[in-house]
């Protein structure tokens, strides 16, 4: 059974480590691995709340004068399901997260929502060991101000191909991407335009 966990793909990755220490909660579903049976499925939830420049150290908005709280949750649902006579699992994932910034002295906040759905849309195993991964991602993430209104925009769709060296095809722990080559790319970009410090002292300040 060839499980395709590396395709979480790049983007999601630094969302899922800012909140690696926080609670979580998983339920699998194992099923037999026919063709077309859920074999793997979990959810969990993460959260995790910290004083930002106690977190980051003086690199942090070092303009910011005032005390930041960051409060963030994500919730992951993932699912493998066995396609080709059961011998390769297809990967999908649904990740919501929502990130806050509070001023500890006025209690003044912002936030931004995350949405991130990603899914294998086709496997092929190569002669040489290693498996090609054509995916498809959409996300959406929302920048509100403190007074909730819409003040960024990113969302779109991704698609590209991964190519893994699987190693052990029975540990998918030693999953490594060799390549990653985005063929599609569309949507609306907004978050590059804006500066995170200046927010923080716009929002907060």
């Amino acid at each position: 059974m060839f499980h395709t966990i590396a395709s979480i793909h790049t983007g999601v990755r630094p969302l899922l480590a800012a909140l690696c220490a926080g609670v979580m909660t998983i339920a699998l579903a194992p099923a037999a691995a026919a063709s077309g049976n859920v074999v793997f499925r979990s959810h969990e939830t993460l959260k995790d709340s910290h004083i930002e420049q106690e977190e980051h150290g003086d690199e942090w908005c070092p303009e910011v004068s005032f005390l930041v709280r960051w409060d963030g949750r994500v919730t992951i649902t993932e699912t493998g399901i066995a396609r080709g006579g059961g011998e390769l699992e297809y990967f999908s994932f649904h990740v919501s997260a929502e990130d806050t910034f509070t001023n500890v002295e006025s209690g003044a906040s912002f936030r931004s929502v995350n949405t991130f759905n990603g899914r294998d849309q086709k496997l092929t195993l190569n002669a040489d060991g290693t498996l090609t991964v054509e995916f498809m991602d959409r996300f959406s993430s929302k920048l509100f101000a403190s007074d909730g209104k819409l003040v960024g925009l990113d969302a779109g769709t991704v698609a590209g191909t991964l190519v893994i060296d699987l190693g052990d095809p029975e540990d998918p722990e030693d999953d490594t991407v060799l390549s990653e080559t985005i063929t599609r790319d569309h949507g609306t970009r907004t978050f590059g335009e804006r500066d995170f410090c200046e927010d923080v002292l716009e929002f907060l300040g």
